[in-house]
This record gives C-alpha cells, sequence and structure tokens, in this order.
C-alpha cells in the first residue's frame, strides 16, 4: 500500500491496538538497545492545525508533560531539534504516549504529514522533565481545604488546590483533544493559565474552554475566581 497508504490506516485507526502498558519493543544498534518509537494512529484534533500522533508506548513520565514554542526552544533536545527541520512546524507537546504537533496554516498536512510521522519513528526519544515534584496526595488535598477562606489561603496551597482540581476535571479532557495546560501564576483570585498543544492556537480554546474552567473552578473552589489565558 504504501508510506501514504500507511498512514491514511493509521488516521483511521484501522489495524491498530492500544498502547496500554505494554513494556516498549527495542532494538539492538551496535551491541546497545534503545526503544523504537512506532506511530500506532494519526488523528485530528478540534484545532485543524495540530494532529495528535499516538506511539506504541509511553513518551514521557506519567503526569509530566513537554512542550516546544519554537526551534530555539527545542535546542539541545535531538528529537526537538529534528523535528523543528520540518518547514511549518510551529509547536510540539508531548504528554502520556501522544505527540501533538501544530503547524502554520500556509502550509498543509500532505506536505508534512509523512515526514512527521518519519521523524517520530526514527529519532523520537523518551522525553524527561526536571520539574517540581508534583502532590501525590490530591484527595487529602481536595477534602481538607475550606471553600469559603479559600481566596485568603497562602498562593502556594492555593495552587497546590487549583492543579488537584484542574488534575481530576480539566487535564484528562483536554489530553483527549491532544492538548494541556499549565497554571502561570495565581495572583488573588486571579488564576492565569497557558494552553498547551493542540489547545495553544485553538478558537474553541479562547472562549468556550476558558469559560468552562472558570466555571468549574468557581464551583470547586471559589465563586469569586477568574481565569485568564496568557
Amino acid at each position: 500500500m504504501g508510506i501514504f497508504g500507511d498512514l491514511i490506516k493509521k488516521i483511521t485507526g484501522a489495524g491498530n491496538g492500544s498502547a496500554g502498558n505494554e513494556a516498549a519493543p527495542t532494538e539492538t544498534v551496535t551491541g546497545t538497545a534503545k526503544p523504537v518509537y512506532k506511530v500506532l494512529r494519526v488523528q485530528p484534533t478540534p484545532n485543524p492545525e495540530a494532529f495528535q500522533f499516538t506511539l506504541d508506548q509511553r513518551a514521557i513520565e506519567e503526569g509530566k508533560t513537554k512542550t516546544f514554542d519554537s526551534a530555539d526552544d527545542a535546542k539541545g533536545n535531538a528529537f526537538g531539534e529534528k523535528i523543528f527541520q520540518i518547514f511549518g512546524v510551529q509547536n510540539v507537546f508531548v504528554k502520556d504516549d501522544f505527540v501533538t504537533v501544530t503547524k502554520s496554516p500556509t502550509v498543509g498536512w500532505s506536505t508534512i504529514m509523512e515526514k512527521i510521522n518519519n521523524v517520530l519513528e526514527e529519532s523520537f526519544e523518551f522525553q524527561t522533565v526536571a520539574d517540581e515534584p508534583r502532590v501525590q496526595e490530591e484527595d487529602s488535598i481536595l477534602d481538607s481545604f475550606d471553600k469559603e477562606n479559600f481566596i485568603n489561603l497562602p498562593t502556594e496551597e492555593k495552587s497546590r488546590i487549583i492543579e488537584a482540581l484542574l488534575d481530576k476535571g480539566v487535564r484528562p479532557a483536554l489530553a483527549n483533544d491532544g492538548g494541556g495546560l499549565e497554571v502561570l501564576a495565581i495572583d488573588g483570585s486571579v488564576v492565569k493559565i497557558h494552553y498547551q498543544g493542540a489547545c495553544g492556537s485553538c478558537p474553541s480554546s479562547t472562549m468556550g474552554t476558558l469559560q468552562y474552567i472558570e466555571s468549574f473552578l468557581r464551583d470547586a473552589a471559589h465563586p469569586d475566581l477568574s481565569v485568564e489565558a496568557g
């Protein structure tokens, strides 16, 4: 069927199963075993300029994400440098077992889809992130805080609660669409967020999704909260 036919099968999901928790396949190169990544399927996202490429194994540590916003941002990362050599690639977002690639509107998917697929299968490596450890006892945090006093809590405690709420009620849905979000800052009653992946340049993110997040946090944490995207 050829490479193009294989890509069509990946987009439709034909013949592919779920990556699940299977052990990473390996190949031996000059005596050294290294993971070999395969693209199981390719699917569109609500953002017409972004596609989600699902791999056959975990791409990054559980609970972590990695975003490359530009070629400069990807410097020092072998995979990042390689994929930004493809003309038109604007953003790359890595989470769980998928990679979301956002392109320029001036470039058609038909011209870069195969190139992206090839880079993923030839150059992708498990991504590591050296960020601060996340609080593990989310249920305990959410059960113990006083909603009426939320606004008066220290910023650090507010942040822990907001992160736990987003992990439970927002991030899973965004991940299904090939995206995510990070909390930039909490200033009093204002929560400032940044969309990642497919959500970053999607028209629906600026209104519908933002309104949902604000409504969710007002109901779950405090009615005076407002959310701003940056």
